[in-house]
């Protein structure tokens, strides 16, 4: 079994790209997200700790306020700062509700101090790490602003987000809080989120991978099917086509191309076929009569002329079969290689004078008369000189063949709204109706009842069928009229090209 390497399917290129694209958009988008979500808790929790800040504030101005009216600060901020700390479990009112405010903001996990305005720590907590609070004390040197102030601090591998706000009295600066809480929590929360932006991103790129080769082999079948007839199509066969039904559109052009080039290859190969039939069936009667001929010859002694009249038969029957060959040649030529007619602008009327010259000398033999008669105006025709030539020459060699001695072969052209009609006109037997629809087929031998066997002049049949291909060659029509008895009009029409 031959291997097939998978990185080179279309289908797996296709999904993957798609694969990439949207992992790299979600990617992006999840980026963003998170930085989104940082920036929201981040804000939120420096809203928290501005809350907190004042909410602290104020239970430093009510403990002054009632515990030690005009007391100092430094005092206040000590009793509050370590408040369940110091006090045991009797409280009074006022001071359990201090307590329950102070716990309402859970200060226990938080780093908290009270700075005097030169700086100078007034309280803090008492297990406050020497470490946070010179790290605060330098960001009070950083940042003496009466706005509050965040930052963040690190302390043995953990980070902490701190804010130091200016506390002001009579709108005055009275005194500085600084708190730092640790963001282990927030962290904690985010790298969840990030592990479960990853994991679902996987799940989508994943999925759509799948669904991606799916759609991938959907889009793919009309390619599927075209290799599929073309491994069954053979020469004998080529009626197989792919059915443009539920075909994308793109796929639509490449199906229609595929079609066409299988209706151009049947053509050609019918045309092969019944070229060489045809060659077979024309080829078939000369041989044998040189084949009977020779036989009769050698049967018993002749004297020279009876050779003589063997071998001039031979001869006969060798030029027509010459004649045939060239003629299939020629209309095969003409079929399949357009590239063979030379186009040049021709002048009508000369042309057709040089036509009627040499067609009198095939006249004078059957005693044919011809006339020509040339339209007033001079006009130019667009053509091929030497296969418009054969054209002419083979009508006019039927027209003569077909006439009786003592007739007129007329040629005449006539201006028509936009071209040239050039017609052959005889006075013979004419052709039969039933025969009309077919004289201009290469098989139209076939359909003869008169029998070629006694034709001297060696045609191959195939005159008319050629005058066809090279009139439509030039963009023309060729056309026959006929009356039983009474002659034959052929005309061909040609687009005109005046002269200036």
């Amino acid at each position: 079994m031959k291997f097939i390497n998978p990185w080179k399917s279309i289908r797996l290129k296709m999904s993957l790209l798609a694969a990439v694209i949207l992992g790299a958009i979600l990617v992006f988008y999840s980026f963003y997200l998170f930085l989104q979500l940082q920036n929201v808790l981040s804000r939120n929790l420096d809203a928290e700790l501005k809350v907190k800040a004042l909410e602290l504030a104020k239970t430093i101005k009510a403990f002054q306020d009632t515990k030690s009216p005009g007391g100092d600060i430094h005092y206040a901020a000590i009793k509050v700062l370590n408040f369940d700390v110091n006090l045991g479990q009797d409280l009074n009112l006022p001071d359990r509700q201090w307590l329950r405010l102070i716990d309402r903001y859970d200060l226990n996990k938080d780093y908290v101090s009270v700075l005097s305005l030169k700086g100078e720590v007034l309280a803090s907590n008492e297990d406050m790490p020497d470490q946070i609070h010179e790290k605060l004390s330098r960001m009070f040197t950083m940042h003496p602003h009466i706005r509050p102030v965040w930052d963040t601090i690190t302390y043995e591998g953990k980070e902490f987000r701190a804010l130091q706000m200016t506390i002001l009295a009579r709108d005055k600066p009275h005194y500085y809080i600084q708190i730092a809480t640790p963001l282990i929590t927030v962290n904690q929360f985010l790298k969840g989120r990030l592990w479960g932006m990853l994991g679902s991103m996987f799940v989508v790129v994943g999925l759509f991978s799948l669904v991606g080769l799916l759609l991938a082999n959907q889009i793919l079948r009309p390619v599927y099917k075209i290799s599929e007839i073309a491994e069954e199509m053979t020469h004998e066969d080529l009626s197989h086509r792919v059915e443009i039904a539920q075909v994308d559109t793109e796929m639509l052009v490449l199906v229609r191309a595929f079609n066409k080039m299988i209706e151009r290859l049947e053509t050609a190969f019918k045309h092969m076929a019944g070229m060489t039939a045809q060659m077979a069936h024309e080829l078939k009667t000369p041989l044998a009569v040189i084949k009977g001929e020779g036989q009769m010859a050698l049967r018993k002694d002749r004297t020279v002329q009876g050779y003589r009249e063997v071998i001039e038969s031979s001869i006969m029957e060798a030029e027509k079969m010459i004649q045939v060959i060239d003629d299939l040649l020629i209309a095969a030529n003409i079929t399949y290689d357009k590239q063979i007619f030379q186009l040049e602008p021709i002048s009508l009327s000369e042309f057709l004078r040089d036509i009627y010259q040499k067609s009198q000398i095939l006249s004078e033999v059957k005693d044919i008369r011809m006339d020509l008669q040339l339209p007033a105006e001079a006009v130019t025709i667009k053509g091929d000189r030497v296969h418009l030539r054969r054209l002419f020459f083979n009508l006019i060699d039927n027209a003569i063949k077909h006439s009786l001695p003592g007739s007129m072969v007329r040629i005449y052209a006539m201006i028509e709204k936009d071209g040239v009609l050039i017609s052959v006109h005889d006075e013979g037997e004419g052709i039969p109706p039933e025969d009309l629809p077919y004289i201009f087929e290469r098989t139209f031998n076939k359909k003869k009842k008169i029998s070629k066997k006694n034709d001297p002049s060696g045609s191959s049949g195939l005159g008319l069928y050629l005058c066809r291909v090279i009139a439509e060659a030039h963009l023309g029509e060729i056309r026959v009229k006929s009356t039983l008895g009474k002659g034959t009009i052929f005309s061909l029409f040609l687009p005109l090209k005046r002269s200036s």
